[in-house]
């Protein structure tokens, strides 16, 4: 019993078109690949956020479960065309990935930094708030940065005796 061979799709066929025709004599065709010549990726519309929260060095300040959580808050608020609107937890950690403890924490902090006011009546979603930042623009120099020690320090250290 021989079988056919099975092309899954890994064959140089699959892959690149016929060579592209040269007008000059001589040079060496190459294949094309299938991709030149196609549309971009059209991969929808982006939510909008204030522009400066990273150049303020407020996503920074925040942290990265906070900062995506107000990115997820003005996603929230774009769909819904209003600054104020309604969110469960439940639809916070749905599209974060983010554990509801953290979201708790999460929440706190943007309170805090003043970047949403948030109420809830018992037994319902939290009714959200996006307040309006002010925020300057300060170079990268100004910035708050983590500051990591490359793990090759970190090792020579622990050897020295």
């Amino acid at each position: 019993m021989a079988s056919a061979v099975r092309d899954y799709g890994f064959l140089p066929k699959a892959t690149y078109a016929t060579p592209a025709p040269s007008s000059r004599k001589g040079s060496i065709r190459r294949p094309v690949p299938v991709t030149q010549g196609r549309q971009a990726l059209d991969i929808g519309g982006y939510a909008k956020f204030p522009n400066r929260l990273f150049g303020s060095g407020m996503a920074a300040r925040l942290g990265p479960s906070a900062t995506l959580i107000y990115l997820a808050l003005c996603d929230h608020a774009n769909r819904k065309s209003e600054m104020s609107f309604s969110a469960s937890d439940n639809a916070l950690a749905g599209d974060t990935g983010i554990a509801p403890r953290t979201i708790f924490n999460a929440r706190k902090k943007l309170i805090e930094y003043g970047l949403i006011s948030c109420e809830r009546e018992k037994g319902r979603s939290h009714i959200y708030t996006l307040l309006k930042p002010s925020w300057e623009w300060k170079p990268l120099k100004e910035r708050p940065r983590r500051t990591l020690k490359p793990r090759a320090l970190h090792a020579s250290n622990d050897l020295k005796v």
